[in-house]
């Protein structure tokens, strides 16, 4: 039985202790049964042992048939109460045909405190020991005396013995509440995470969307309109443009789904990617577009070559859509510690502490995440000059 109370630390939080350790308090419970059984038929005769050995054998299906469902809750169950009660009935029954049947009490009271408050346990304790206390009250001689000293040792014993099984259930409980906590708490936290996770892998699918296809389909739209009013040479010149920037997005959604490099840097460099794309803004919109590389071209981690590629995008199709401008620069400078590419253009311009678009949220954090900085330099009507500085 101690064994089984002490296991009530180690198990499922979600089982209270008197379903814990089974197997030992089972067999606990035998053994002290069996011993008392034993002893009342070491030290009865008569009818005193004909009477208590059937009671105490009646413990056994009785402990099986009610004993083991029965739980500790506030108020005290009906099945514990009746279990208590048919215990006591069968343990009077066998104290008052021999004294020695209060053996059984080594197994009963420890099952008592752990079915019952504190309050109710002190109650079965005393009511437990109710027969040999009168027993050891009515005996006429010295013999009276050791037995009622004896009980009383056994109550004290008893009292103390349930208070420490009463602490362990107390325990437990405490520890089973602080376990389930715990672990709800890390089912909010995952959760929270997979949230998160969530958030951040649509905001990057957003990002990507918008400085790929988005800018993709726009200057597809662009080419296609200015073709329908321009003459045939150069309408048929929109349409070819349109059409490889429509295999491009294609391209770029290809990359995308795949999560793989961005189109422009497969089997390319990141030079002669950012070329391509001042060569494509200066025949789209007939703007005096000019590119320079300062430096020695060196390689760069992947993630650091996809933000400048995309903040090059983003300030391209800013230029194409919204500046107007009649000239436009992109430079890229290998930088001893670093890399630096600048982008500038002669067109409207724009207050950048007033204006809070999509496009430059997204290259801000980009760059944060690579470990750069983001400068812009513009006011209304005199163009804009935009730096991304990013270590190597």
């Amino acid at each position: 039985m101690l064994v089984g109370v002490s296991e009530t630390l180690s198990h499922v939080p979600d089982e209270h202790a008197w379903t814990r350790g089974v197997l030992m308090r089972d067999a606990y419970y035998g053994v002290v049964l069996a011993g008392t059984v034993a002893a009342v038929w070491a030290t009865g005769a008569g009818v005193g042992r004909v009477v208590s050995i059937p009671a105490l054998c009646a413990l056994v299906p009785w402990y099986f048939l009610v004993g083991r469902g029965a739980r500790r809750d506030s108020p005290v169950p009906a099945r514990t109460a009746c279990y208590q009660l048919g215990v006591l009935a069968l343990l009077v029954t066998a104290q008052l045909a021999t004294l020695t049947s209060s053996v059984v009490l080594f197994a009963l009271v420890p099952q008592s405190f752990m079915l019952l408050p504190a309050g109710w346990g002190m109650l079965a304790l005393a009511a437990f020991n109710a027969v040999p206390m009168a027993e050891a009250v009515s005996a006429p001689d010295s013999g009276g005396v050791v037995t009622a000293g004896a009980v009383v040792l056994g109550v004290a014993f008893g009292a103390t013995f349930g208070r420490w099984i009463q602490q362990i259930i107390q325990q437990s409980r405490e520890r089973a509440d602080l376990i389930a906590r715990l672990a709800a708490t890390r089912a909010e936290l995952a959760e929270s995470e997979r949230q998160a996770g969530m958030l951040a892998e649509r905001q990057r699918l957003a990002m990507e969307i918008h400085d790929t296809l988005a800018q993709g389909f726009t200057s597809i739209l662009m080419l296609l309109d200015a073709a329908e009013s321009a003459p045939p040479e150069q309408a048929r010149a929109h349409r070819e443009r349109a059409a490889r920037a429509a295999r491009e997005n294609l391209a770029e959604a290809r990359a995308l789904v795949c999560a793989e490099p961005p189109a422009g840097l497969a089997g390319s460099s990141l030079p002669d990617a950012l070329r391509r794309l001042v060569e494509r803004l200066g025949e789209e919109t007939g703007a005096a577009a000019s590119w320079e590389l300062v430096g020695e071209p060196r390689g760069l981690p992947a993630g650091t070559e996809v933000v400048l590629l995309r903040c090059a995008q983003e300030a391209l199709a800013n230029v194409r859509r919204h500046a107007g401008a009649t000239r436009a620069a992109l430079c890229l400078r290998y930088l001893p510690d670093g890399v630096r590419l600048d982008v500038s253009d002669d067109g409207a311009g724009f207050d950048p502490t007033a204006l809070a678009g999509f496009g430059l949220a997204g290259m801000r954090e980009r760059v944060a995440q690579a470990g750069g900085r983001l400068a812009i330099s513009s006011t209304p009507g005199s163009g804009t000059v935009l730096t991304v500085e990013a270590p190597a």
